[in-house]
């Protein structure tokens, strides 16, 4: 019977000291699953040395308090003979498609705590996930859009510039000059109200146009790539009714105005 009991007690602590050997981790992990100092593994001693390209978003959801059964189901198995009882590190190999199609590896560590929950979680290199190419986003200009009152440019039913209008037309050519202007044009458009002739306010409208074009000229904008147009009364901002009067001149200045764009020759826009 001693001989029973002792075989039971040597077989007893044979178990701890296996159970012992199976939570060893190299990297030294605590009970609360941390470490100083985190041991990645060889690559090419994984039992599975190719990898596997893990889905991002899965990778994302890794948190502490995680089981191993919710580890397994976000990521997989891991990659490394980790051992078979209480394991308290799993060891990845992830490989992520980057948009310029290469490919960025990296190794992925996951600690548990003395009860099997995730609790840290290292990459190597530590910056692994910011060395992610983000997609390269075209830069999109806003197109230059900028209009100026008539009444400012112009004396009233006249398409001669006043000194204001020089003066502004001058400082509008200093700012176009600032613009990228290859494979672009500058359209002027002049717009008069409804007050007298459709057909002279349209002459009128491309007569302060051209006005506007020949300053921008003399200030260094190249005529080649500056069209002009009168729409005359066509494109109204504000409808006043009544006859010719001061107030009703007043009221339809909002119409009395010229627009610049700058657009793509090829696109239009």
């Amino acid at each position: 019977m001693n001989y029973f009991k002792v075989a039971r007690v040597m077989l007893a602590i044979s178990g701890i000291a296996l159970l012992s050997a199976c939570t060893h981790s190299v990297s030294d992990v605590d009970a609360q699953g941390k470490t100083a100092h985190p041991v990645f593994p060889d690559a090419s001693s994984a039992v599975r040395e190719e990898g596997s390209f893990v889905n991002l978003d899965n990778l994302k959801q890794m948190r502490a308090g995680l089981t191993k059964p919710q580890v397994y189901e976000l990521i997989g198995t891991p990659h490394f003979k980790e051992g078979v009882i209480r394991v308290k590190e799993w060891d990845y190999i992830f490989h992520f498609t980057q948009p310029d199609k290469s490919v960025l590896t990296c190794q992925y560590k996951v600690l548990f705590d003395s009860n099997m929950t995730a609790q840290s979680f290292y990459f190597m290199p530590e910056d692994c996930l910011s060395r992610l190419k983000a997609p390269a986003i075209p830069e999109v200009k806003t197109p230059v859009h900028k209009e100026i009152s008539g009444s400012s440019l112009f004396a009233f039913g006249s398409p001669a510039l006043s000194a204001e209008g020089v003066s502004q037309v001058s400082r509008l050519a200093g700012e176009l000059k600032g613009e990228s202007l290859t494979g672009k044009h500058v359209v002027v458009t002049g717009h008069t109200d409804r007050i007298g002739n459709p057909v002279k306010n349209q002459q009128l409208s491309l007569a302060r146009a051209e006005s506007v074009k020949q300053m921008l000229i003399e200030n260094g904008i190249s005529g080649s790539i500056i069209e002009t147009r009168g729409m005359g009364d066509a494109m109204p901002r504000v409808n006043c009714p009544g006859k010719k009067s001061p107030a009703v001149i007043e009221c339809l200045a909002p119409n009395r105005r010229m627009t610049f764009d700058v657009v793509d020759i090829n696109s239009g826009k």
